[in-house]
């Protein structure tokens, strides 16, 4: 039986192991404590955050495919909000979207954990490095903890982490160090009220904030109202390592300034540092591949930013292995 490493399990990951054949042993090594890596979604006090990737569109047959059984059990389900365009100092104007948007529920990573549990994983162990001794792979963990022996490595993470342990002989190292991200910020904001928007999500242009969403709007969600909030990629890159009680009180000013009148004191506020929320170039490829190596990556930043790129990338790779042992 082929032994195989899956670091990272967010949808690329976990989509590699739901699809390898039954000829792979898989082990699913996550630095987090939890499922899904963007597809997130943070519980505090009883408030419910989609605090990474807020929905998720389906263009591809495969994805489609994948998509229906859990949408047969409403555990992907469609989001129809009333979506604006905000800008301050500007009349605000409705947004039409012309495609399905979706979300899992109860939670983002609700179908993602469900996968991720029938595996056979080490959740809260950062890789610190790989190590190849008599053919197979070792990976050393940043508590001097040793896993193996692997037949195969694949790396889900994202390219710019994947660059720290993955060798440089590794035939698609250079197109790693190529891929380039974008951060964002995410404002977590709970209320004792229901929130006296006209919308249940928004698009804001000219602010320090992108998009703002009532994420106890979306299907499954907590009735407590709670409101979602995403730095532009471009000031959040300017403001990446600044202090986050300064950002926090940054993008509060920002709010009140697009919403006005509208905004009421939150019961709760929390924010979230996301390094590595947006592909800005990616590797234009399904997954990278190194056979004589054994190494592979896989991930959204593949081929662009979508959460349907990362299954696409995941699957496509399973694909070539599944054909190769």
């Amino acid at each position: 039986m082929t032994r195989i490493a899956i670091i990272g399990t967010g949808m690329s990951g976990l989509t590699l192991a739901q699809h390898l054949s039954p000829e792979f042993q898989v082990t699913l090594i996550e630095k987090s404590r939890g499922f899904g890596g963007r597809m997130a979604t943070r519980r505090t006090d009883g408030f419910h955050f989609d605090h990474g990737a807020q929905f998720f569109t389906a263009r591809s047959a495969e994805f489609e495919s994948w998509l229906k059984p859990y949408i047969a059990d409403d555990a992907v389900t469609q989001w129809t909000p009333k979506v604006i365009t905000l800008e301050p100092g500007k009349k605000s104007y409705k947004r039409e979207w012309f495609e399905p948007h979706y979300v899992m529920a109860p939670r983002m990573n609700a179908v993602l954990r469900q996968l991720g549990e029938k595996q056979n994983v080490h959740l809260q162990t950062e890789v610190a490095g790989l190590v190849r001794s008599n053919d197979v792979w070792h990976i050393k963990t940043s508590e001097q903890d040793t896993l193996g022996p692997f037949d195969w490595v694949v790396s889900s993470a994202p390219a710019i982490q994947s660059v720290n342990f993955m060798p440089d002989s590794f035939s698609g190292y250079e197109a790693l160090t190529n891929v380039s991200f974008q951060a964002c910020f995410a404002l977590m904001l709970g209320f004792s009220e229901p929130l006296q928007l006209n919308c249940d999500a928004a698009q804001v242009r000219n602010s320090q904030i992108a998009w703002l969403s009532v994420n106890s709007s979306k299907p499954g969600r907590p009735e407590a109202p709670s409101l979602l909030v995403h730095s532009s990629n471009e000031w959040a890159d300017q403001y990446v390592d600044a202090e986050l009680a300064n950002v926090q009180t940054e993008l509060l000013a920002a709010l009140l300034d697009v919403l006005g009148e509208k905004f009421v004191s939150p019961e709760l506020q929390s924010l979230h540092r996301w390094r590595y929320a947006r592909t800005a170039n990616s590797a234009g490829e399904d997954f990278l591949l190194d056979r004589q190596l054994r190494l592979a990556a896989c991930g959204d930043w593949c081929l662009g930013e979508r959460v349907e790129d990362a299954f696409l990338s995941g699957l496509r790779l399973a694909k070539v292995l599944n054909s190769i042992t």
